[in-house]
Order: structure tokens, then sequence, then C-alpha cells
């Protein structure tokens, strides 16, 4: 099966994928394949679609899905760099109530939402920036996370935006109920700090 990326999918996806990896794709649709993408004859008829709601998980082959390595917030090093990503626990204390419109240097127009998320590392809370499609059903679906359960964030990378804080990427997914020691740590403290986390 052939899936093609174009335009800001090209840049947002190239860290998703290593040549002759092993991935599990979810909402991918199926399409019919132009003729004008084809590269041969013998392409198929078919292609995978790839969009925001696309979720990319790494294979071993021999052992299963590849988890997210998952850091605390103070773990997490906040150095601006394009090339680097993190996965990211926490417990969602605040989501914007819609997402915003901004529009960049090259006059291009952008939806953001802020989340903001805390854990037993930190004393300060982290910004999230969610941009574009996250802005809509993943944050919506966030809402009814935020105060139970810890929530995984997975390849972050640090930005600039509004001082040093996270943002999200075209292969930046969220997961209710993260697992693994650090997110079973994790949701010991936020049952146990129901009362702090309820006036932060």
């Amino acid at each position: 099966m052939k899936g093609t990326l174009f335009g800001d999918h090209v840049e947002g996806y190239k860290d998703a994928f290593i040549y002759n990896g092993n991935y599990e794709i979810g909402n991918a649709p199926i399409k019919s394949c132009e003729s004008q993408w084809k590269t041969s004859l013998n392409d198929l008829d078919y292609q995978m679609s790839f969009g925001r709601q696309t979720i990319i998980q790494p294979i071993d082959t021999e052992s299963g899905p590849i988890l997210p390595k998952y850091q605390t917030i103070a773990h997490v090093p906040m150095v601006v760099n394009e090339k680097k990503s993190s996965d990211v626990l926490g417990v969602v204390i605040y989501i914007e109530e819609k997402p915003r419109k901004v529009v960049t240097g090259q006059g291009r127009e952008l939806l953001v939402r802020e989340i903001v998320i805390v854990d037993h590392s930190v004393q300060q809370p982290m910004l999230i920036s969610a941009w574009n499609d996250l802005t809509e059903n993943d944050c919506e679906t966030l809402n009814t996370w935020s105060e139970k359960f810890p929530v995984g964030f997975t390849a972050l990378r640090v930005s600039s935006y509004k001082g040093l804080s996270l943002t999200t990427r075209m292969s930046t997914t969220f997961f209710q109920s993260p697992k693994g020691i650090r997110a079973s740590n994790l949701e010991e403290w936020t049952l146990r700090h129901q009362d702090v986390l309820a006036d932060m």
C-alpha cells in the first residue's frame, strides 16, 4: 500500500517514519489514486491518505507496539530544537475554551488552542500549544478526561511561543490512560491530590 504526503504533511511527518520501519497506521482513509500521482504502471489504484487524525504507531516485529517514552515535565529538555521531540505525561488543569486564529509572518492563518498541564515533578504548570486539527475534536475529548486521568502527549517539541513552552506537531497524539510505571505513579499522585488540582 502506498501513501502520499502533500504540503505541510511532508514536514510534519518527517520524524514519524524511518526507512524499513514497521508501523501500525490508523485513521488513514484508503482513497482512489489519481493517475497523475502514480509513479509507475504497477502502482495500485488506491493509496492511504494521511491527515491530522492519522495515528502512526511504531511496531517491533517480535514484541509488538513500541510504547511512548514518557517523561515528567521536569525532565523535558527545555531547549528549542526542531529535530527533537518528547513524550510527556500530565494532568490537564486548563483548556482554552475555543481555538483562536493566528496569522504567521508569511500570512498563513492557523488555529491554536492552549492546554495547561501539571504533574508531581514541578510546581509551575506547563503550557502546551495545540495547533490546527488538534484544536477541535482532540481538545474537546480532553475535557472529558482531564479531571480523572493523566494524559499522555506524544511527539511534543519545545517552542519559544509565549516563552518556553511545548507545542504539538503533525504526529502528536493524546492518549487517555497512558501505560507504564511513570503513568501509574502520576495516576496515584492525581488521586491523592484532587484538592490541590481543583485549586489550580
